[in-house]
């Protein structure tokens, strides 16, 4: 049996690649011993060894590899793979080994295309039965998904407060997650309040860029740079911090344009769908900025989102340099 997992939802795919880990240990060898993983640099002779070779005690062996298209590998290493799965063919099912393919991210895309045998090898590996890519979660469907992580705790969150601790986090999993499992692991009461959430939810790095968006408006160019450079020394990824951007600036918009359309400051939350806590730390920034100048930032961003994927410029500099040219 053979799985390729991918996509820019890494921590779904992950999660993924732990339930095969998990199901093997149960139904086939509870050892562990023959659960290999190959990664890194990768030689033709360590392929050929693991997948041609029976297991320890154990007809099967689960044998994962990892990144294997995201780095320089050899030539020979790819016709090799390639070959196997050519002849591994619609037989995968017949196979003694389980075997997965995992890729932490997109291999093939404008920000990291791929070709030759890279590519060849990823068109072969997306024809299989169990091919599986991992597409970021929209908005609309996080919200259950927090849900759903409180029920696996023993725990109840209604929507609006779901959407709240959304508010503060992001739509980032792995920080979700880890703020997920840190309340329900401190909230003694089966429903989580909105007191604990804030108690206990790291927000900061929203606190942040609201503050950001202020100096923007202010025209303190420099502080926002600081700022910026703050977040990266904090080893938080200037992709993360570009859709946080992105996301606070679309929310300044909706604001901005609701109070054009005359809804009054108390029914923006109701009318945006937002928590009354986004609307209070949001409306400081939105009376710095017009109506017309929200829209073309926010059009700025998008083309700067765009421009992260495909220049070979780092994202750090691109996000700098926008930061001075607005």
């Amino acid at each position: 049996m053979l799985f390729f997992l991918y996509g820019e939802d890494d921590y779904s795919s992950k999660e993924k690649l732990e339930q095969i880990k998990t199901k093997f240990i149960k139904d086939v060898d509870e050892s562990g011993y023959n659960i290999v993983v190959l990664e890194g640099d990768i030689k033709v002779e360590n392929f050929a060894k693991e997948f041609f070779q029976g297991g320890f005690l154990s007809s099967k062996k689960l044998i994962i590899i990892k990144n294997l298209l995201q780095q320089k590998a050899d030539k020979n290493l790819l016709e090799v793979v390639f070959d196997y799965l050519e002849k591994l063919g619609s037989n995968q099912d017949q196979d003694d080994n389980i075997v997965v393919f995992y890729e932490n991210n997109l291999p093939h895309s404008r920000q990291n295309s791929l070709s030759g045998n890279c590519l060849k090898l990823f068109k072969k590996l997306k024809s299989f039965k169990f091919s599986q890519e991992f597409f970021k979660l929209p908005d609309y469907k996080l919200s259950s998904w927090i849900q759903d992580k409180f029920s696996e705790k023993g725990k109840n969150i209604n929507k609006n407060l779901a959407n709240f601790l959304l508010s503060l986090s992001g739509n980032n999993l792995w920080i979700l997650k880890s703020e997920i499992d840190k309340i329900a692991n401190y909230n003694q009461d089966k429903d989580i309040s909105e007191e604990s959430i804030k108690e206990l939810a790291s927000y900061s790095l929203n606190d942040n860029i609201f503050l950001l968006s202020e100096k923007l408006a202010n025209q303190k160019k420099i502080e926002a740079v600081k700022l910026l450079e703050e977040q990266l020394e904090l080893g938080i990824s200037p992709h993360y911090l570009l859709t946080m951007i992105i996301r606070q600036y679309r929310i300044l918009l909706q604001i901005k344009s609701a109070l054009e359309e005359k809804v009054s400051i108390n029914n923006l939350a109701k009318y945006l769908s937002l928590h009354p806590f986004v609307i209070k730390k949001s409306i400081n920034s939105v009376n710095l900025y017009s109506l017309k100048d929200l829209k073309l930032i926010y059009q700025k961003l998008l083309q700067l989102d765009r421009s992260i994927k495909t220049s070979k410029l780092k994202a750090k500099t691109l996000l700098n340099l926008f930061l001075i040219s607005l």
